[in-house]
C-alpha cells in the first residue's frame, strides 16, 4: 500500500491495517527532518514492528500527537509506566518521547528517484555513523548505570556535569551527521 504522511488519523489506521494484512507498506517522505538520510519525495519501505522490536539507531514510523512521523530511535528509557522511546530527526534537534505502543513500523529500504523517469532504485538501509554512535552510547550507559547517581526529579535544574554531558553528546551528533549518506 502506498500512503502519504498526513495529519488525518485515517492515515495511521490505513497504515496499521496494511501492515497487518500484507506485512509491509510504502510511504512517501514528506518533510526534511530526516535529511540527508531520507529526502522529500523519496519513498520508504516499511515492515511491521513494535517499540520492543526496535534497536537504538533504527528508523521507524510512529504515531505522533496528530500525525505519523518517521524518525530515528536514539534512546530507550524505562519509567514506571513502561518503556518510552526517544526519537529524533537527523536534521532536527528536537527529541520526541513516545510510548512504545506508538510505533507502527521500521524503515527497511528507501526508493531513490533516478535522473530519468523509471530509473528509480531501491536501497536497503544499512548501519550508518549515527546508528553506531547511538548504539554505543546506549550500551555504555546501560553498563555504567548502576554506578551513576540517580537522575534529578523532573523540574529540578540540570547540574553542570549533566549540561556538559548533554553538550558533548549533541556535538558528537552534529559531527557524525556530516558523515550520513546524502546521495544514495
Amino acid at each position: 500500500m502506498k500512503l502519504n504522511l498526513s495529519d488525518d488519523p485515517l492515515t495511521a489506521a490505513l497504515l496499521d491495517e496494511a501492515l497487518r494484512r500484507t506485512g509491509g507498506a510504502v510511504l512517501a517522505v514528506n518533510g526534511t527532518s530526516m535529511h540527508p538520510t531520507l529526502q522529500m519525495g523519496w519513498r520508504v519501505y516499511l515492515k511491521p514492528a513494535t517499540g520492543a522490536d526496535l534497536k537504538v539507531g533504527e528508523i521507524a514510523v510512529f504515531r505522533g500527537a496528530h500525525y505519523l512521523t518517521i524518525h530515528r530511535l536514539v534512546w530507550k528509557e524505562e519509567d514506571p509506566s513502561g518503556t518510552r522511546l526517544v526519537f529524533r530527526g537527523d536534521y532536527n534537534r528536537v527529541r520526541e518521547h513516545v510510548p512504545a505502543t506508538a510505533v507502527l513500523a521500521r524503515v527497511v529500504a528507501v526508493e531513490v528517484p533516478g535522473a530519468k523517469k523509471g530509473n528509480d532504485r531501491v536501497v536497503v538501509l544499512e548501519v550508518d555513523a549515527l546508528t553506531l554512535f547511538y548504539r554505543m552510547a546506549h550500551g555504555l550507559y546501560r553498563l555504567i548505570r548502576p554506578i551513576l547517581p540517580r537522575p534529578a526529579p523532573p523540574g529540578m535544574p540540570i547540574t553542570l556535569p549533566g549540561r556538559v554531558a548533554r553538550a558533548l553528546f549533541a556535538g558528537i551528533e552534529r559531527v557524525l551527521s556530516l558523515f550520513l549518506p546524502g546521495h544514495r
